[in-house]
């Protein structure tokens, strides 16, 4: 009788440690589940674009190129700022194939030789994303739309003469983009203390000329 009483505390014991060993992995499991996952856009979510652009990142570490849109995707590949690869004075392209929330999916980053007849630099091949805030464009259509269509009010004309009398196109606005569709963009176009926000057509990324 004894032994079975010291056999019963031995295995009150073991079960208590077994016990305490589920619920230390039950809350290491919840803690793990509660964690935020990285952001990621349902194919239903992202517009469907046909463009390009150009990075305006000048941070020396380059333009993050990330696996999904958002800043806790991992990043996946760095762009170089404008003139930051020998042999190569302009900024790096991008080719824009869908957007969602202020971020540009891509497929491609080259540097293009304006100056000479080198050939083009691939920098990314591949999906990726990057942020709105550092792509620009050139426009070659002086009216912003509300929408991104034709017979959608104008809400900005960006043709005007300057106090001296010269004629300024649109290709003479900063941009900043924020959504696309199709061969739309969305955009801020700013010049000196002018800054209008509306939907843009017929917009390149030639960074030497205006557009076709």
């Amino acid at each position: 009788m004894p032994g079975r009483v010291r056999g019963g505390k031995r295995e009150n014991r073991t079960m208590r440690r077994c016990l305490r060993h589920v619920v230390a992995v039950a809350g290491l499991l919840l803690i793990a589940g509660s964690a935020p996952p990285p952001a990621t856009a349902a194919a239903a979510d992202i517009a469907r674009c046909n463009l390009s652009a150009w990075s305006t990142d000048s941070d020396p570490a380059g333009l993050a190129v990330r696996s999904g849109p958002g800043t806790n995707n991992a990043v996946i590949g760095r762009l170089p700022p404008p003139g930051g690869v020998e042999g190569y004075d302009e900024a790096a392209e991008v080719t824009i194939t869908g957007s969602h929330n202020g971020w540009f999916r891509i497929s491609a980053a080259v540097m293009i030789d304006y100056a000479g007849d080198k050939p083009d630099k691939v920098l990314f091949k591949g999906e990726g994303w990057v942020s709105g805030r550092y792509l620009g464009l050139l426009l070659n259509d002086a009216n912003l739309h509300r929408e991104p269509a034709l017979e959608s009010p104008v809400v900005a004309h960006l043709a005007f003469a300057d106090p001296d009398g010269n004629m300024m196109g649109p290709d003479s606005w900063a941009v900043r983009l924020h959504a696309c569709k199709d061969d739309w963009a969305e955009v801020d176009a700013s010049y000196e203390d002018r800054r209008f926000r509306g939907w843009a057509t017929r917009t390149c990324s030639n960074q030497v000329t205006t557009c076709p």
